[in-house]
């Protein structure tokens, strides 16, 4: 009930609509200052993005997202959380156990195809090995086979620092890994990532070019199954953007808002693309409402179905979700200019 009070509130009350529906989501990037750090940013991200390529019809399971990767770009989404594990002979994204419907590769020339065009902007690729896909054969290969495949993106793969510059960052990716990968001498790897209800202040990214590290604020609650663990999630989805506001200019931030909510046949907890629309129906619209008092970066902040403010129920729901992710990304991009234009 309090989330579509809220989405009422906002979509009769709120001036934040309007204003939102300024931003060119294919080249948002262009407004910001070189010197200003990808750390102090407000980042729109995709959780599990890659599901939005399709994926088999598995009882509604896994889904995340409703565009595609180059639908989400032009939205204004910069950072995907892309899952890649070895099958065979190829590296592809999957989603737990749930193969997408897109190789690695071909995720990767996606968003070099959009750099390309968007010479001002950059991305941020969040990458997890999807172990449960593979036998042991297939992960012992998994760190080579990552770390080829961004060294043959040659300059497009971007040096990590922890104060790296929006300037030094335009047309790349960052590579920022839960896994160590090797060959490859740029982008990140993680340590201390966390899915506790309390989240992390105490992460670290380190440099695989000089081993110079950063602080991470991390938050992956990602199992609000019933109306308290909800709340629980809110409270701390909330918790992390006052810590992203306040953080110096080379802590980062990762705040992850996705989280599945729901239950079939008298099951609860099951990762059904129904209950990822719950949760994003009962959190997206408090965020939104949030931002519209506050000042300062949300940091990197990672969603289901971006881009998309209703989505069908699908096999397992009859009716629409009010998700409301095109007027959260929008208010995430916006973050970026208040008090600066």
């Amino acid at each position: 009930m309090k989330s579509f009070l809220i989405y009422i509130l906002l979509l009769f009350c709120s001036p934040l609509l309007a204003v939102a529906q300024r931003f060119d989501g294919s080249n948002w990037m262009s407004r910001l200052d070189d010197e200003r750090t990808v750390a102090s940013l407000s980042i729109p991200g995709a959780h599990d993005a890659a599901t939005g390529e399709g994926l088999p019809l598995v009882a509604g399971l896994g889904k995340t997202q409703q565009l595609t990767l180059a639908e989400q770009w032009e939205c204004g989404v910069r950072a995907f959380d892309l899952r890649p594990a070895v099958n065979g002979e190829e590296l592809h994204i999957y989603h737990g156990p749930i193969r997408t419907k897109i190789s690695f590769g071909k995720a990767l020339e996606i968003l070099c195809n959009k750099l390309a065009e968007h010479p001002t902007e950059f991305a941020i690729v969040l990458l997890r090995e999807e172990s449960d896909s593979e036998n042991s054969a297939e992960r012992a290969l998994w760190p080579q086979a990552v770390g080829k495949a961004i060294e043959n993106i040659g300059d497009k793969a971007a040096i990590f620092s922890p104060a790296m510059k929006v300037g030094n960052a335009r047309g790349k990716i960052i590579f920022i890994s839960r896994n160590r990968y090797t060959g490859c001498d740029r982008g990140a790897f993680i340590a201390g990532w966390s899915h506790s209800q309390h989240g992390s202040l105490n992460g670290r990214i380190t440099s695989y070019t000089d081993s110079a590290t950063a602080r991470l604020q991390i938050q992956d609650y990602y199992t609000p199954t019933d109306n308290a663990r909800q709340k629980t999630k809110e409270s701390i989805a909330l918790q992390f953007l006052d810590h992203a506001a306040v953080t110096a200019d080379d802590v980062w931030t990762i705040n992850f808002l996705s989280g599945y909510n729901g239950w079939w046949s008298g099951l609860t907890g099951l990762a059904t693309s129904a209950a990822y629309k719950r949760n994003a129906e009962a959190l997206h619209p408090v965020v939104i409402y949030a931002l519209a008092s506050k000042q300062g970066s949300t940091g990197i902040v990672m969603m289901d179905f971006a881009g998309c403010n209703k989505v069908c129920g699908g096999i397992l729901h009859w009716g629409r979700f009010r998700t409301m992710g095109s007027t959260l990304l929008d208010c995430i991009i916006r973050q970026n200019f208040i008090g600066r234009e």
